[in-house]
């Protein structure tokens, strides 16, 4: 009987060191699975950094160009200003520059310096000078003219 209780303790030992070896593989492919898990969220931060890097060169890049733009522009519409002063016509500034005539217009008008006949509302107007408030009838007439 001693071979009997021999065996069954080796049946033991053999049925532990199986299970011991799948627990260990178990544990291997864990390890593995998280390993390839970080490697995919760190992938996906990186895209999302890229990403958000992108849109703002890109939004910067739409400012430079809109600046850009808007000083040529005023270049060009400086240069109709300085025919027309020079004696050209608008038909003939449209005729040199290839313009239609209400374009002419409009960067002339464009190129004008803002006057100081735009109402300024009263609370500023006091501000630059604080030594004269206008009167309240002052600014219901010009909240008037703005209205219309």
């Amino acid at each position: 009987m001693v071979s009997s209780n021999s065996s069954t303790v080796s049946a033991r030992d053999r049925a532990r060191a199986a299970n011991a070896a799948r627990l260990a593989e178990e544990q291997e492919r864990l390890k593995k699975v998280e390993d390839d898990l970080v490697r995919f969220f760190r992938a996906q931060e990186s895209r999302e950094k890229i990403s958000d890097d992108a849109r703002a060169r890109i939004e910067r890049i739409r400012e430079e160009t809109e600046t850009k733009i808007a000083d040529a522009d005023r270049s060009g519409a400086a240069a109709i200003a300085d025919l027309k002063s020079r004696g050209e016509t608008v038909a003939s500034i449209a005729q040199l520059t290839g313009l239609t005539t209400s374009e002419v217009n409009k960067l002339l008008r464009s190129a004008k310096p803002k006057q100081k006949s735009e109402k300024v509302p009263a609370d500023k107007a006091a501000a630059k000078d604080d030594s004269s408030p206008a009167p309240a009838s002052t600014s219901s007439t010009n909240s008037a003219a703005l209205a219309s």
